[in-house]
């Protein structure tokens, strides 16, 4: 009995290659940005009311008439930051930061490498590790990137 050799090609349709060359082209554009750190404008939670305020006031009143324990007029909330437009609340930034600025000064080679894969947020320009300073390049047929 003679032997063949039997071979099945799958072909991929145009627009599916050209697709996956795009999403791949973005990914690429978008990964230097993964280990950029962006800074939080604004509040991230918004502050209580007025009428917020006012409300836990008379609940904490009332918890006091009735010999129920209550907070004695104290918050125990911090001092709401006032942001552009006079929008009160609080902003994780800070903490955020002081976190980033400890994780620097505690283990600056694990910090310095994760940098080389981002962006310089002053100059733009991508870390050492970012993709687009990889040798290795998109391999299937004709081109374009993710834009």
């Amino acid at each position: 009995m003679g032997g063949g050799s039997q071979r099945e090609e799958v072909i991929m349709p145009e627009f599916a290659e050209t697709s996956m060359q795009q999403g791949l082209g973005m990914a690429r554009d978008l990964a230097p940005l993964q280990d950029t750190y962006t800074p939080l404008y604004g509040p991230q939670v918004a502050a209580l009311s007025p009428m917020e305020q006012a409300g836990i006031q008379g609940t904490d009143m009332m918890a006091g008439a009735f010999g129920m324990p209550t907070a004695g007029g104290q918050s125990y909330l911090p001092q709401a930051q006032t942001f552009e437009g006079g929008i009160q609340g609080y902003s994780a930034r800070p903490m955020v930061e002081g976190m980033i600025d400890q994780f620097k000064a505690e283990r600056p080679g694990q910090a310095e490498y994760r940098e080389s894969f981002g962006l310089d947020p002053v100059t733009g320009e991508v870390g050492s590790r970012a993709p687009e300073n990889q040798p290795v390049e998109l391999e299937m047929q004709g081109g374009g990137g993710g834009k």
